[in-house]
């Protein structure tokens, strides 16, 4: 059975994902909440499951709404959770997404960058969707 996060779930992710990163980087980290254009997002994940894909499609055409959780970095914002979400609604036609985006409040020495440029990872375009 494939179970979606909830909006409450989402808000409290990125609680936990900022406290992580905090404790990783020995940087606070502040988080803002708001829509982005879908075409600045840069995945992390370049695989995503078809069935899980259905599922996501068809519950945001009936409202589901949990918003992706985005590192913003360098001035870019890489998806660190909710890519099924995101490209569901770019499929759908959809021009932005409700985020939250975690932000560090200094430089910060992530890798996020030589990995999305290992995968090829440019925009949502660049992912595959695998079949089960």
């Amino acid at each position: 059975m494939i179970r979606l996060i909830t909006r409450e779930e989402a808000f409290k992710r990125a609680e936990r994902i900022k406290k992580e990163n905090e404790a990783i980087y020995g940087v606070p980290f502040e988080l803002e909440h708001r829509y982005l254009p879908l075409d600045v997002l840069i995945p992390t994940q370049w695989e995503l499951s078809e069935k899980k894909l259905v599922v996501v499609l068809q519950e945001i055409v009936h409202g589901y709404d949990a918003p992706v959780i985005v590192l913003e970095h360098r001035g870019k914002y890489y998806i660190l959770d909710g890519h099924h979400r995101a490209y569901a609604r770019k499929k759908l036609g959809f021009s932005q997404i409700e985020a939250i985006i975690l932000r560090p409040i200094k430089e910060i020495p992530t890798k996020i960058e030589e990995s999305v440029k290992k995968a090829k990872l440019k925009s949502l375009d660049d992912i595959v969707i695998a079949k089960e």
